[in-house]
């Protein structure tokens, strides 16, 4: 016992003083597996992702110790498969400079009930990253993929010329492919403030799903301010995003043609006790340009200033204004319980006129997470409720609704609906398995001349030409359709540091209403390094 606390201690101790300042990988999982030992530290805020490593390095040595911590302390080069990098190369006088270049690997094959075929996923690429003293990182990251996959990614594909989580979709035949790079440069000049300047993903909020912003969309160029101190942290980051044009209930699917467009949003996080944290946020979008005259980038946007999107929401902001609040309870460090609620518009003075006002844009999460169940060690379960009003991240203007490269910013069902995401995980060493089950409701368009609300990417005033259907909305309008995703998994970590297994996978997918039914089974083996969230619940 004392010999395996004083190694953890010399670890420990050699990881702080090769403090990094790299962006933890934004992946689900990982994250989720981390946070059991994050929970333990009251200083850590949680709901703003990719954690920056130099905050969480005694949680990330825990959570590696318990899946077979690499020794990253030697100098020179090291080779590592099962273990570690497979590529790194640490300083012997600058034991601050560390370099590791790694592959990303995502294949997988499968029988698809539905298409009576087998189907693939073939993901590549290679990650780079640096330390290059205490205060600075880099990262470049460049990942593809070849695809004949999941029926409704390839339905999506086809429909708004981009490939979910990834960027172009190229068509071949029954194949599709798309490419992404990403990367950042990350400096802190002191332990309180990180500034980051790269082309990546966010994810603020404690759940599964986020209506703040989220990582289900292709990547961005950002820049991004972090301050950390006493019990606050907050957040500052403007990004630059792309969009296909809309003309009526159609939008564009050639990515060539897509415009440009911004966003500019502030997140603070205070840590009131140790079982509450609190957030608040807020968010707006803007266009670069349009028929009449060229925007560019708002200067008052540019201020890193809290409190100003609220006066613009008050005051009819022609922008698209989005405000948040988040919070977690912890009623011990086996236990959360969060909230989210995002307000996207509301009018209340045109509310109180009639019921069911268009422009009332709520958005709600309440959900649990709980580890150890049972007195089982590393049995966790987490499930959460999700609920969107009509017309919610869509915007009069659909330049400025909240999407990017025709992906939404935040969940991949759009609007109207509610739904259920419930999910179970174990592991025990390398040995891992997961289930998730997702039941939601939505009411969605069939006719090409109605827009109920479900769909984000067009005009809010196609409800009607003189807005008559402005009042009288309800949840759910629409054609009422349910939609059923069970995932199976299990598998080996081949490697806990670049969190690359080998994995069984079932997927059952049903979605139906009164005009269609699409029904599958689909069986499939794989090999993937997760680094990365990409949803097919959707």
């Amino acid at each position: 016992m004392k010999k395996t606390l004083l190694y953890s201690l010399i670890i420990f101790a050699f990881t702080l003083s090769f403090a990094q300042q790299q962006n933890l990988p934004l992946n689900f999982e990982w994250n989720n597996r981390l946070q059991r030992f994050i929970n333990e530290d009251n200083r850590i805020h949680t709901a703003i992702k990719p954690y920056l490593q130099s905050e969480v390095n005694r949680s990330l040595v825990d959570s590696l110790n318990e899946l077979g911590l690499p020794d990253t302390t030697q100098a020179g080069f090291k080779f590592g498969i099962t273990s570690g990098d497979l590529i790194s190369f640490r300083g012997k006088k600058k034991r601050n400079v560390y370099i590791a270049i790694n592959p990303i690997v995502d294949f997988e094959v499968g029988y698809n009930t539905a298409k009576k075929s087998l189907q693939h996923s073939i993901g590549y690429g290679a990650q780079a990253n640096f330390d290059l003293g205490k205060k600075l990182s880099l990262s470049f990251t460049y990942q593809g993929v070849t695809e004949n996959y999941l029926n409704q990614i390839s339905d999506y594909a086809k429909e708004y010329g981009v490939l979910t989580g990834y960027r172009s979709a190229k068509f071949n035949g029954n194949s599709i492919s798309s490419q992404m790079f990403s990367g950042y440069l990350s400096f802190s000049p002191n332990k309180y403030v990180n500034l980051q300047i790269g082309n990546d993903k966010n994810f603020w909020g404690d759940g599964y799903r986020t209506f703040l912003l989220g990582d289900n969309s292709s990547n961005y160029p950002y820049i991004k301010f972090s301050t950390n101190f006493w019990r606050i942290k907050y957040v500052y980051l403007l990004n630059v995003m792309r969009y296909g044009q809309t003309s009526g209930l159609n939008v564009d699917n050639n990515t060539s043609n897509f415009k440009t467009k911004y966003g500019s949003f502030h997140y603070l996080s205070v840590d009131v006790a140790k079982w509450f944290e609190f957030g608040f946020f807020e968010g707006v979008t803007w266009y670069h340009e349009d028929s009449s005259k060229v925007r560019g980038i708002e200067f008052s946007y540019l201020i890193p200033t809290l409190f100003i999107r609220p006066i613009e929401f008050a005051l009819g902001s022609p922008d698209n204004v989005i405000l948040g609040l988040n919070f977690k309870f912890k009623p011990s460090n086996r236990q959360d319980i969060y909230l989210q609620l995002a307000l996207d518009d509301m009018d209340v003075a045109a509310a109180r006129r009639g019921r069911g006002f268009y422009r009332t844009k709520v958005a709600a999460q309440l959900g649990i997470k709980a580890r150890d169940i049972f007195k089982v060690k590393h049995l966790d379960i987490l499930s959460e409720l999700n609920v969107v009003r009509p017309y919610v991240f869509a915007h009069k203007v659909p330049a400025q609704n909240y999407t990017n490269y025709n992906q939404s910013l935040v969940h991949p069902l759009g609007a109207n609906f509610w739904e259920n995401v419930t999910m179970i995980s174990y592991w025990k060493k390398h040995w891992q398995a997961s289930a998730k089950f997702q039941f939601a409701r939505k009411g969605i368009d069939l006719s090409p001349s109605e827009h109920y609300g479900s769909n984000i990417f067009i005009s809010d005033y196609l409800i009607s030409s003189d807005l008559g259907k402005a009042y009288n909305n309800k949840f759910l309008q629409g054609v009422k359709t349910n939609l059923i995703n069970l995932e199976v998994r299990g598998g080996y970590l081949l490697n806990p540091k670049l969190n690359l297994a080998l994995e069984l996978v079932y997927n059952f997918r049903n979605m139906k209403n009164d005009y269609f039914k699409q029904n599958y089974h689909y069986f499939g083996l794989g090999i993937r390094t997760n680094l990365f969230n990409r949803y097919s619940d959707f």
